[in-house]
């Protein structure tokens, strides 16, 4: 939805390093005035913390007297917590968003999520949850700095790769970027 504008609480993210890459680089001026920054996570330790969270259990058990309430939902479907609320939704405590983000595999529906390699995750009400593991003793989660005199050497790697704009966007929209960037950097 950041595409197109809209806000949104989830957040993707790839799990092809050379994507992640290309994404970090992709804006850039050329030359470049500024460094660019990756991060990278283990997913299985992502995973471990939120599984482990008791703010998750708190949800599931939320979501789990408000089965027993309505019959017309499922308390395996407490998922559905993240998902936007209506108004009368705000009034029942049970639905309260968690807190806690949650990962969501989506099934390659576009050709752009399948390039992209993208795996999602949906923020709850704590916006800095993940940037809060950043400096915690034994994260698994880390950044890598990518120096501005390393950027353009970088886009030629990746272009050689076959990592370029109309690969991650295989669309018309990104093969006229891509052609806009080999004739900017040919200039």
């Amino acid at each position: 939805m950041q595409h197109h504008g809209a806000p949104t609480r989830l957040l993707d993210w790839t799990d092809s390093a050379l994507i992640a890459l290309h994404f970090a680089i992709r804006d850039k001026q050329v030359p470049p005035t500024g460094g660019a920054i990756i991060y990278v996570l283990d997913p299985y330790w992502l995973l471990d913390q939120i599984n482990g969270d008791d703010e998750l259990k708190r949800a599931k058990k939320r979501w789990e007297e408000y089965a027993e309430k309505d019959s017309s939902v499922e308390a395996r479907d407490w998922d559905r917590l993240y998902l936007p609320a209506y108004d009368e939704d705000f009034e029942e405590k049970l639905l309260d968003t968690p807190a806690i983000p949650i990962l969501f595999d989506s099934p390659h529906v576009t050709r752009r999520i399948a390039a992209q390699r993208s795996r999602f995750m949906i923020f709850g009400t704590d916006p800095l949850w993940l940037s809060s593991r950043l400096g915690m003793k034994d994260s698994h989660l880390v950044s890598i700095s990518i120096p501005s005199t390393s950027i353009s050497r970088i886009r030629q790697q990746l272009r050689d790769a076959g990592v370029t704009e109309s690969v991650v966007f295989p669309d018309l929209d990104g093969l006229g970027r891509e052609l806009k960037q080999i004739w900017r950097t040919r200039r």
